[in-house]
């Protein structure tokens, strides 16, 4: 979304009494998204102004009918998410201008941008939490989420899609990429790999601080089943890498161990880590471009730049790491 579009005063106010949370005082729209339109709502109950977030849906979430259960899940283990609020009806989705609505406390806390070692390791402690509230039971959300949708054929699809608008050696970057990644996946010991919810997109701008700590995280919309270690290593691609596509190795320890007091990672999963971390790059280098080519077409979309991932990836294929499990008993 390139700007957030105004609502009609009357229709938002009919849905907003449909919630029973109060009478609508002022609304105001949120920073764009670049896939929903996101609102912030103030509203009146018992003389206490009380405030929320409407996030109009532009497009299903990916996660499907397994997104609000997930939450649900996250809510009741004591997880700063949003709790969806359901109408009076018992319903989770409203309907505004012919599109699905959500509404959700508005959480406290800001975004940052220049994370401390203390905030990565507060990240850390969320993941870890996020995956074992989740993960086990026959009841997991996992089971009722879509497998996570940026596979092999996804990359080879879209990498498609960009042939002739990248130049040739970025166009020999991402093959190379892919197939290391493709050769990895179809061993056995990574198919054994630990898989369950996973966030997706745990990227800065999805995390909420405040002077205490993690305050909030936002953004669900991409969660989908998959391998734990790979949301541990798109989270490291964003929070832990210096603007020329390097890891700092402080900060990813942090992330690590942190990460790794609340759920051991297995030695398999720390062996692979480093081909995770450049799934993840690869795969947001390559949506990046596709949305990059649809703005370029036309399209009125907010895009971000790819150049940054292609960064990250060039650098993981350059310098393989190799992290010992020894590091992560320290501190």
């Amino acid at each position: 979304m390139n700007a957030v579009p105004e609502l009609d005063l009357l229709r938002l106010e009919g849905l907003v009494s449909s919630y029973g949370v109060g009478e609508l005082i002022r609304y105001w729209p949120a920073s764009a998204g670049i896939e929903n339109s996101n609102y912030f709502l103030s509203t009146v109950r018992g003389g206490t102004e009380q405030h929320y977030v409407l996030t109009l849906l532009e497009q299903p979430p990916n996660a499907g009918g397994g997104f609000v259960p997930l939450l649900d899940t996250c809510v009741a283990a004591g997880l700063p998410v949003p709790a969806v609020i359901r109408d009076l009806r018992g319903l989770p989705f409203g309907e505004l201008d012919g599109k699905p609505a959500l509404l959700c406390p508005r959480l406290p806390g800001r975004h940052v941008f220049n994370p401390t070692l203390r905030q990565v390791e507060a990240l850390g402690r969320f993941l870890a939490r996020f995956h074992r509230a989740t993960g086990g039971g026959a009841e997991e959300p996992g089971r009722k989420l879509p497998d996570y949708p940026r596979d092999l054929r996804w990359l080879e699809r879209r990498a498609a899609e960009c042939a002739g608008y990248v130049g040739f050696d970025s166009a020999s970057l991402m093959t190379d990429a892919r197939t290391e990644i493709a050769d990895a996946l179809s061993r056995r010991d990574v198919a054994g790999l630990p898989r369950g919810p996973i966030h997706g997109d745990l990227f800065r701008d999805n995390v909420l601080f405040n002077e205490w700590g993690l305050t909030g995280v936002l953004d669900f919309h991409h969660a989908s089943h998959g391998f734990l270690v790979y949301d541990l290593a798109v989270a490291a691609n964003d929070w832990c890498t210096e603007a020329d596509g390097v890891l700092d190795p402080e900060r990813t320890l942090a992330l690590l161990r942190a990460y790794h007091r609340l759920r051991p990672l297995t030695r398999a999963e720390l062996w692979f880590f480093p081909v995770f971390a450049l799934y993840g790059a690869l795969a947001f280098w390559t949506s990046r471009l596709v949305v990059a080519l649809e703005k370029r077409r036309g399209k009125p979309v907010r895009a971000n730049n790819p150049e940054e991932f292609e960064r990250i990836v060039r650098h993981h294929r350059a310098h393989f790491f190799y992290l010992d499990e020894r590091l992560l008993e320290v501190g």
